[in-house]
């Protein structure tokens, strides 16, 4: 996994590059260019490829560095969902045992309960 936290998108330069495969642009970076999209993790670029995320992540920065692509920081928080610091467990027990009383289907049901749930539709 190559474990960078930003998102690369091909730039209009980039496009252009990539549609003329312009020769001026070394053969390994337009590999990389070619799979670079609107907000592409680095990590799909090391598996579509099988490089190492050392040699992909040189080629990105150069790749921007030429202005060829973009990129956007993920950032820590944005790239893994860590929901532990908002949960209680008492809170997730409590919102369980109201569900269950809620959709208790033990109880009596007359008839008359029938006939009042089918004119609700």
């Amino acid at each position: 996994m190559c474990g960078m936290s930003r998102l690369y998108t091909r730039t209009e330069a980039g496009r252009r590059a990539w549609d003329s495969q312009n020769s001026r642009v070394p053969l390994d970076c337009r590999r990389v260019l070619g799979f670079v999209e609107k907000d592409t993790a680095a990590e799909v670029i090391c598996t579509r490829l099988g490089w190492s995320a050392g040699a992909v992540g040189d080629i990105l920065r150069e790749l921007e560095e030429s202005g060829l692509v973009r990129s956007v920081d993920m950032g820590p928080d944005k790239s893994e969902l860590d929901f532990t610091g908002s949960f209680r467990i008492e809170d997730i027990r409590a919102g369980q045992q109201r569900m269950r009383q809620e959709l208790d289907f033990t109880g009596p049901l007359s008839a008359d309960d029938l006939r009042a749930a089918q004119e609700k539709k």
